[in-house]
């Protein structure tokens, strides 16, 4: 099937280029150190679980291993020259052993259990990747050192969020991206609400997207619609802004001018003061009662002090609140914006029905006697905020439909409550 002769293989092993090996019971990779010419090697539906016996192959530039049982990448370490790399169809669960494929261009990892694409920092010549039908949740930054990478299939994987775009904005010579390929299926983010415009604007470097070209009126059009958006955005943010600058600049205004009358109050009560003192210090027979007098106005001195303190305490204390509040409704915003607005954040009124149902809730939850050895006997809840996340929705209508039978139209009625809490894994990241 190679056209290989009895002959070659005995005599001169070392003249073969090219070994094909396909539906065949080859349950161990042996017997190539002898093939020590090999440029180009196929192997394809076999039953092997390991890659080995490669030392000697150091001229091989094209390499299939596909379609079998191998769960861990090794033994290419001297296989310096190859630049075709092609695992597709097994069982890999990590990217490893690839560090001294330095002239690596193209590799071919699809269908296998690969839960990130790490351990790629020395692939800088590498220009085609596809990863699709793996268990990809997110990219982070480990795309980040293939500086020649231009054609990248991560379709059917489970990505969620447009945070993965982002991370490929630094990918400046990428042409070709696909999440979803009518061979491998979608990433969750594919549903998303304006998916191909946030992808249009973000990485205006792209020619084909979902393996489609991109016309270049849908890059303009995506422009357009995203800056007006944003534009959008940030007219709400600056009056958000303005707003909180007119409160702190009103209550200035108001203790400035109530603190100019405690000063004219002051200076009076100052003046009385010093006047009760030499009266004092003139008359020492009747000094009592003056003493008594300038012990009130003492006092009053005192309480104007501690106003005009009080005051701008309280001043501080609301221009604070007034520039957080300001700063976490605007952050709510860029959300919105750079979600796509598949995030939103929406503060409920008591006249609404989840509102009321939330505190409910969260007061019935409340046992007093838990509390009573700090004083605390009641609860008042002072605001509600419902998140909308598509992201999140999805995922949980994915995973309702597969435990709940949907065509049922009151299968919504035992359902009652969704809680979702902070992943330990990322402490914080709740309240960001």
């Amino acid at each position: 099937a190679n056209g290989i002769s009895e002959k070659v293989a005995l005599e001169d092993p070392g003249s073969v280029k090219t070994i094909e090996m396909f539906l065949f019971n080859f349950s161990k990779m042996q017997s190539l150190d002898a093939f020590v010419g090999l440029t180009t090697m196929i192997i394809c539906q076999q039953a092997i679980t390991e890659i080995e016996g490669m030392e000697t192959l150091v001229n091989l530039e094209k390499l299939w291993i596909c379609e079998t049982n191998v769960s861990k990448i090794q033994g290419l370490d001297t296989c310096v020259k190859l630049q075709h790399l092609h695992l597709y169809s097994n069982r890999i669960k990590t990217l490893e052993g690839l560090d001294q494929l330095t002239l690596l261009e193209r590799l071919w990892i699809m269908d296998n259990q690969l839960t990130r694409l790490e351990n790629l920092d020395t692939l800088v010549n590498l220009q085609s990747l596809s990863a699709a039908r793996n268990k990809i949740r997110n990219l982070g930054n480990d795309l980040d050192n293939c500086v020649s990478l231009v054609e990248l299939n991560i379709a059917g994987n489970q990505m969620w969020s447009f945070k993965d775009l982002l991370n490929l904005t630094r990918a400046s010579s990428l042409r070709r991206l696909a999440f979803s390929d009518c061979d491998y299926g979608d990433n969750p983010v594919c549903d998303l609400c304006n998916y191909q415009t946030y992808v249009y604007f973000h990485l205006p470097q792209l020619q084909f997207l979902d393996t489609l070209p991109i016309p270049e009126e849908g890059k303009i059009l995506a422009e357009a619609t995203y800056m007006k958006k944003k534009m959008y955005y940030n007219m709400r943010i600056k009056t958000l802004k303005r707003n909180a600058s007119n409160i702190i600049r009103k209550a200035t205004e108001a203790f400035c001018k109530r603190k100019e009358q405690l000063f004219q109050s002051l200076n009076v009560l100052l003046r009385l003061q010093k006047d009760l003192e030499r009266a004092i210090w003139a008359d020492r027979d009747q000094g009592s009662a003056y003493q008594a007098k300038a012990h009130k106005v003492r006092d009053a001195v005192a309480q104007c002090w501690s106003l005009i303190a009080t005051g701008e305490g309280q001043l501080d204390t609301l221009r604070e609140c007034v520039c957080g509040l300001a700063e976490h409704n605007a952050s709510r915003l860029i959300v919105e914006l750079e979600t796509g607005g598949n995030i939103r954040l929406e503060d409920g009124k008591p006249s609404d029905v989840w509102y009321s149902s939330c505190v409910e809730l969260i007061q019935s939850r409340f046992f007093a006697k838990d509390f009573a050895a700090l004083g605390i006997t009641g609860l008042q809840v002072t605001r509600v905020t419902r998140i909308h996340n598509r992201f999140l929705r999805n995922r949980f209508e994915e995973k309702l439909e597969e435990t709940v039978d949907v065509t049922d139209s009151s299968y919504k009625k035992s359902l009652e409550y969704l809680f979702f809490g902070e992943d330990p894994r990322l402490p914080g990241e709740g309240l960001r």
